[in-house]
């Protein structure tokens, strides 16, 4: 294993242990008696999920090297500074990453795997990792592609997915963030409140909301 793998491995683990000690001083709701078996049963789905990956021919990080080291993509070809490339980079990320999410909510066989995700109805911190396997292929493929055409650096690569995966199991969690608080992160941040929202089972409020970073 890389010294890259170690490192997100363990942003990984500490953000999750993190925000699951701060869900159980500070919970929103009160956590359903014998909740911990769904918990389990998501960080399962978890290691399945990595193992899928592992046979996957290329991850984004890989593809983000070919890029680099092959010239390829719009960020190797136009002459931007580092900071502003990786910013822009991130955001388009995050962009495609919206529209991916609208698109397994609107087509059915897509919605289909996405549903998986929803059916924890009580969220959590490990809600944001409950995942079906081919919805993790799927949105690997997307990532890989996009990063390809974009030609994003892999430094840029490691930063947007330690990102992506920490905000998602933050806007996942079960904390109660202060009202006074609450106001202002919710400006500029999906929080856990914001977030629940989109896993309502009023199906207006699910077709909404469809962002893992801002508003």
């Amino acid at each position: 294993m890389d010294n890259i793998s170690i490192i997100r491995g363990i942003l990984f683990v500490g953000f999750l242990v993190l925000f699951g000690i701060i869900q159980w001083m500070r919970p929103s709701r009160k956590p359903e008696k014998g909740r911990w078996k769904f918990m389990l049963s998501n960080l399962v789905l978890v290691l399945i999920n990595n193992i899928a990956i592992m046979f996957m021919p290329l991850i984004p990080y890989g593809m983000a090297t070919i890029g680099a080291d092959n010239n390829l993509g719009l960020f190797n070809i136009i002459a931007l500074p580092s900071v502003i490339e990786i910013i822009s980079a991130i955001i388009l990320l995050d962009v495609i990453i919206y529209f991916q999410h609208r698109l397994f909510h609107k087509v059915n066989w897509l919605w289909r795997l996405h549903r998986m995700h929803h059916t924890d109805s009580l969220l959590d911190t490990t809600t944001g990792l409950r995942f079906h396997p081919l919805e993790i292929l799927i949105s690997n493929f997307i990532k890989v592609f996009s990063i390809l055409v974009l030609g994003v650096s892999p430094m840029a690569v490691i930063l947007f997915e330690i990102i992506l995966n920490t905000l998602a199991m933050f806007n996942h969690s079960n904390i109660k963030i202060p009202d006074s608080l609450e106001k202002i992160m919710s400006k500029v941040l999906i929080t856990p409140a914001l977030h629940t929202i989109h896993h309502s089972i009023i199906k207006k409020e699910t077709q909404s909301n469809f962002g893992f970073s801002v508003p």
